[in-house]
């Protein structure tokens, strides 16, 4: 009974450890906005962007849910990548609840983004983060965040021109390609887009940047290498996640943060399904413009009901590359090794 006994308690302590050297993402629902937390084996934490700013605060309790859950009272960092709504305008009433030890942010808001966006959320931003401690980043930057790689692959409408380790082939695939043009009146391109790095595992998240931007980091030089897991682009706008991008980064799995009505465009269902050594793409929602032929399984799908449940895909990741992603819809999971 004693050795029983001594099993179980092992047996527990193995698993602590275990979950103790992961590396875990938190994808969470905002409906068409962006949230993502992410706690390292350390204890550091992370939030990039918050979401909507809403009189029901529906995406701050969200994500306090998630961090509540971890124990998580105080970010290392907030990062808000551009002053769209759905992602920088939540910042402010999201952090008087969780604050952060250091916002991050790629600086001036683009002089080309509309008035709206530069009153209604830039500015309450700047008078927010005007006495804390504030990291303004450039491409090529790092975000010390202890045990995880983070570069600043992008910000404020300017790439990294070094490759990265293990980057830097000339991009033969698409050779000849001429440069896109996109016309915005927002802050997407100056999103800031990071590349994570955990042992064996690597992550790419380049926020709403648009397609002129993605093509400066993989043309002619690709400076990204490939990558592991790509949080798709801008919900999946074909104004982002061009096929020159995603065909030479090669993901094994992307994420989708798409709402049930924004984003999620055939076009994009149609590169990522294309792409050489591609796996599966999970969705935040069943995009119904796509329509059901586009669609993943709804295994792969993390809210499908209306009214939406606000259910999250979590990844964790071991050090040797290894990493599971669930839909906590119906706890399905699915591992890819390195």
């Amino acid at each position: 009974m004693k050795a029983h006994f001594v099993c179980i308690l092992l047996c527990l302590f193995a698993s602590v450890v275990s979950a103790a050297d992961t590396l875990d993402i938190y994808v969470i629902d905002t409906e068409g906005g962006k949230a993502i937390v992410m706690l390292t084996p350390e204890g550091q934490s992370m939030l990039i962007d918050a979401g909507y700013p809403r009189p029901d605060d529906r995406d701050t309790n969200r994500i306090i849910d998630v961090a509540e859950s971890l124990k998580i009272k105080e970010f290392d960092y907030i990062v808000a990548t551009h002053y769209d709504a759905d992602h920088a305008g939540n910042v402010p009433n999201l952090a008087a609840r969780i604050p952060a030890k250091a916002y991050v942010d790629h600086g001036e808001i683009l002089p080309t983004a509309n008035e709206r966006d530069k009153k209604e959320y830039y500015e309450p931003y700047i008078k927010f983060v005007a006495d804390k401690q504030r990291m303004i980043v450039n491409a090529g930057d790092v975000i010390p965040l202890k045990g995880v790689t983070i570069t600043v692959v992008s910000s404020n409408s300017k790439a990294i021109t070094n490759p990265l380790a293990g980057a830097g082939q000339s991009n033969k695939l698409f050779a000849d390609t001429p440069r896109p043009d996109v016309t915005d009146v927002y802050d997407n391109a100056g999103s800031i887009g990071l590349l994570y790095q955990f042992g064996g595992f690597r992550m790419l998240d380049l926020a709403d940047q648009l397609l002129p931007g993605e093509y400066d980091l993989v043309y002619p030089t690709n400076l990204i290498g490939k990558v592991d897991l790509f949080m798709v682009s801008h919900h999946g706008f074909k104004v982002s996640n061009s096929k020159i991008l995603v065909h030479t980064i090669r993901p094994k799995v992307a994420i989708m943060n798409n709402g049930p009505r924004k984003g999620g465009e055939a076009e994009v269902f149609d590169i990522l399904a294309s792409c050489p050594g591609m796996e599966d793409l999970w969705q935040l929602h069943y995009a119904q413009r796509a329509g059901k032929e586009k669609n993943r399984p709804e295994q792969f799908i993390a809210n499908i009901e209306s009214p939406c449940k606000a259910k999250l895909i979590k990844v964790s990741v071991q050090p040797d590359g290894t990493f599971t992603v669930t839909n906590t819809r119906n706890d399905f999971s699915k591992t890819y090794k390195p």
